[in-house]
């Protein structure tokens, strides 16, 4: 089910649930996929190219970035998240420079940088991974998002946070997106600017009943 705004050049959508593969097919020992990012793009950029030569190439989210290439972040509040192809567990966050100046840093040694362990629900339509019920996971996100938790914190969403059904999300901005995944292992993409509970999410509910959209 996909939605868009009407007389507009922006697309929000909510994909009903289905079975998607979390890695991108391109991805080979030794590359990265980008997972998660977050560019303020009137201000700053993460760029990507063969390290040290050719043209600097803006970084879109899913691709899939080679062990001789190298990344360049030039504004404090950007990050990027990246897995390992073979690792795909793991997720490293490479954050822009706290002192002016800019990151520049190759494939090859992000995985030196610290980083931190993720799990997705393994289950199926016919059997959910009891571990996430009533919950959804964070597999990609463009953009900044803002979770809400029940007991009244938040914090910004990033990629293999588990989501509970009661808590809210805040997408900022137009075209900021962010894909979910429930315990059967079925997926959803919801695109902003928008905020929503995570459990009309979980029940496939429109998310857009307010707003003037085609069906």
């Amino acid at each position: 089910m996909k939605h868009s705004l009407s007389g507009a050049l922006v697309l929000c959508a909510l994909v009903a649930f289905s079975a998607e593969s979390l890695y991108s097919a391109d991805a080979k020992a030794g590359t990265y996929t980008c997972v998660g990012l977050y560019s303020e793009t009137s201000e700053g950029y993460i760029c990507a190219r063969i390290a040290g030569k050719g043209d600097w190439v803006p970084v879109k989210l899913g691709d899939v970035l080679a062990v001789n290439a190298e990344i360049k972040i030039n504004v404090d509040r950007d990050w990027i998240e990246l897995i390992p192809a073979d690792k795909p567990g793991t997720v490293y966050e490479i954050v822009g420079p706290q002192a002016g100046g800019e990151v520049v840093m190759k494939i090859a040694d992000v995985k030196k940088e610290k980083s931190r362990s993720v799990s997705f629900p393994k289950g199926s339509a016919d059997k959910p991974d009891g571990k996430y019920k009533d919950k959804l996971v964070v597999t990609q996100y463009l953009g900044r998002q803002i979770y809400m938790a029940p007991d009244g914190t938040s914090k910004d969403i990033k990629y293999g946070d588990v989501l509970e059904q009661s808590a809210k999300v805040k997408i900022i901005a137009i075209n900021n997106t962010i894909m979910l995944m429930n315990a059967a292992g079925g997926t959803a993409k919801v695109v902003g600017p928008l905020n929503f509970i995570v459990g009309d999410v979980l029940a496939n509910k429109n998310l857009y009943k307010y707003l003037n959209v085609q069906k």
